[in-house]
């Protein structure tokens, strides 16, 4: 008997590296240049694809409890603002930014994607502001507590709505992100009680 009871934790240690890649199943991001001036900035996203990926796919599907639900992704990457795109549209990236910018906003851009599946939104809080639950929790995952802070300064100075976004979510607690988060889930259908969402470094 004991010999079975092994072999079955052995087939269920085997297993559970498998499960944990199904939970995380990577999509595909496809890095298009809008002209001929642009394979630099293209192979730049690609690198941080590559390198990070799996990390960034990881941190989203963790801090907001949702599967990350488009198996492939087109990101356009030009020199115009970047944003989410829409479900027709492609994701667009500026090919100009900085190396930690361009890190830092293919990160956004997703994640706006991302929460596309919470179509209910709670009343006076915007989409960014939304985003800025989890944003600087999935940049300090992916790339540490100081990436994330400086990037948080670095949006703040794109303009009021953004400073005012930032404001909100980092005057929440972590016990109050999380039930803004939960109530979010609840009532897009999802199931309450996220217990994924760590703490907030205050």
């Amino acid at each position: 008997m004991r010999g079975s009871r092994d072999w079955r934790v052995w087939i269920i240690s085997a297993l559970a590296p498998l499960a944990t890649a199904a939970a995380h199943a990577q999509p595909d991001l496809i890095f298009v240049p809008a002209n001929a001036a642009l394979p630099y900035a293209v192979r730049a996203y690609q690198e941080i694809w590559d390198e990070d990926g799996e990390r960034i796919v990881a941190a989203l599907e963790t801090r907001t409890c949702l599967p990350f639900s488009e198996p492939t992704v087109t990101a356009v990457v030009d020199y115009a603002v970047s944003h989410s795109g829409g479900p027709d549209y492609p994701m667009r990236l500026r090919g100009s930014y900085a190396p930690d910018v361009k890190k830092a906003t293919l990160v956004h851009e997703l994640g706006h994607r991302h929460l596309w599946q919470l179509a209910e939104r709670l009343e006076g809080v915007d989409g960014h502001m939304t985003l800025y639950l989890v944003l600087d929790r999935v940049w300090a995952d992916v790339w540490g507590e100081e990436f994330a802070e400086d990037r948080i300064q670095y949006e703040s100075n794109w303009g009021d709505d953004y400073a005012v976004a930032w404001a909100w979510a980092q005057s929440l607690g972590t016990e109050e992100r999380s039930r803004l988060w939960n109530r979010l889930l609840v009532m897009n259908g999802f199931p309450d009680g996220c217990g994924s969402l760590p703490e907030v470094v205050e």
